[in-house]
């Protein structure tokens, strides 16, 4: 069995979720105060395993390890090994980096080289606004041993009006000296986000305006089903845009979603997901019909679940 939907999409990236809790509070995902779910429903080190290696058979060939915040999950360490010795195609992390500098080895270990690192300021004061937390000495060099350690860096900075998209300038010139890429996300109609949208949102195409004043930007070719696209900044600094409002990519897009409780989630805009955790092999194969059917083909215009129980 092959996971392709009825408009041919194939589903081949899997986004894992270890836990929904984080030690941030940033203002576009959670309160100060967030109900996270009960510990003792997380999916174990081998349930993980046993369910990522048999949607590999599948034809799954990427997988993103989030949260939540992935690293405050105490059995991070074991559940990376269990996946290491799965051999998957394409293993990588998505976190907001304050604790990186534990797991160096784990993720090498697990061949995983591939960080996502959110990071929405690069002014103390304002990350420390958005975050609830004075970190961004902390991030920044994690980023910065990162990259030294030979890790490969996508920074995802989600951008909102009024607040860090001041620093459009910033981010291009921290591209250029560090190497790494840095992504701008349009504020999305999820969750928590939901209250702050209609004040702070900005568009991807208002951004690049802004930035070809002063740059020349150079678009560069990406694959079918990536949430990206990308430019070079003066044939130098690498960007890239996730325009999730303004140019939903539901047409080709190839991504599951695993909760840390155990539910399959076949779009990050879709309110049900179908739990797997205890079902047999046999029962999850017809689980996995059913999700391709439930895969939307366009965009809704916004959804009330929290993001951080999905992961990013």
């Amino acid at each position: 069995m092959q996971l392709v939907d009825q408009w041919n999409r194939r589903i081949r990236k899997l986004r894992v979720s270890l836990t929904d809790q984080c030690n941030l509070r940033c203002r576009y995902c959670m309160p100060l105060y967030p109900e996270f779910m009960d510990k003792s429903s997380y999916l174990s080190p081998q349930q993980y395993k046993d369910i990522i290696g048999e949607l590999l058979d599948y034809g799954i060939e990427e997988v993103r390890i989030t949260g939540g915040e992935p690293l405050v999950r105490r059995e991070f360490a074991e559940i990376m090994q269990g996946l290491a010795e799965l051999k998957i195609p394409s293993l990588s992390l998505t976190t907001n980096g304050v604790l990186l500098h534990l797991y160096w080895d784990v993720l090498k270990a697990a061949n995983a080289h591939n960080l996502n690192i959110s990071l929405d300021s690069l002014q103390p004061a304002t990350e420390a606004w958005i975050t609830h937390r004075d970190c961004l000495a902390d991030i920044l060099r994690n980023i910065r041993e990162g990259i030294a350690q030979g890790f490969s860096i996508k920074l995802n900075t989600v951008l909102m009006r009024g607040v860090n998209d001041h620093e459009l300038f910033d981010f291009v010139e921290f591209a250029r000296e560090t190497g790494v890429t840095v992504r701008f996300l349009e504020l999305m109609r999820i969750g928590y986000a939901n209250h702050i949208y209609d004040e702070r949102y900005i568009s991807a195409q208002e951004c690049i305006a802004r930035l070809k004043e002063r740059y020349t930007l150079t678009q560069l070719p990406t694959v079918p089903d990536s949430t990206a696209f990308y430019f070079t900044v003066d044939g130098a600094a690498k960007i890239g845009f996730i325009a999730s409002e303004s140019q939903p990519f539901c047409s080709t897009c190839s991504r599951w979603r695993l909760t840390a409780d155990g539910r399959l989630f076949a779009c990050l805009f879709t309110e049900n997901g179908l739990p797997i955790r205890d079902a047999t092999p046999a029962q999850r194969r017809q689980i996995y019909q059913q999700l391709l059917g439930m895969k939307p083909m366009r965009r809704v215009e916004q959804v009330l679940h929290p993001m951080y129980s999905l992961g990013g």
